[in-house]
């Protein structure tokens, strides 16, 4: 199973609340259980923690390098969320 963790500044709110959509766009694709999900902060993260990374584009320099990053410009559009992580994963 693959992972894909969330990451803000401080790892609780906005993480978290693109860990649910994430979760609730995988359900729509009927792809939840190739998937696990979490949330993390940027200080805490490390490359090793998950297949795949989504990051607010201004925390996007703060991170270590990690091979599979999906950088968004708003962690509250769902609708870009679920275009880039499609496109992604498919």
């Amino acid at each position: 199973m693959k992972r894909i963790m969330t990451v803000c500044g401080t790892g609780l709110g906005s993480s978290f609340l693109v860990e649910m959509n994430i979760q609730k766009i995988l359900r729509e694709l009927g792809r939840e259980q190739e998937f696990e999900t979490c949330h993390s902060s940027v200080y805490e993260m490390s490359a090793m923690d998950a297949d795949y990374f989504i990051v607010a584009n201004d925390l996007k320099d703060s991170i270590p390098p990690v091979e599979h990053l999906i950088v968004l410009k708003s962690l509250i559009d769902e609708e870009e969320l679920r275009e880039k992580l499609t496109t992604f994963l498919s």
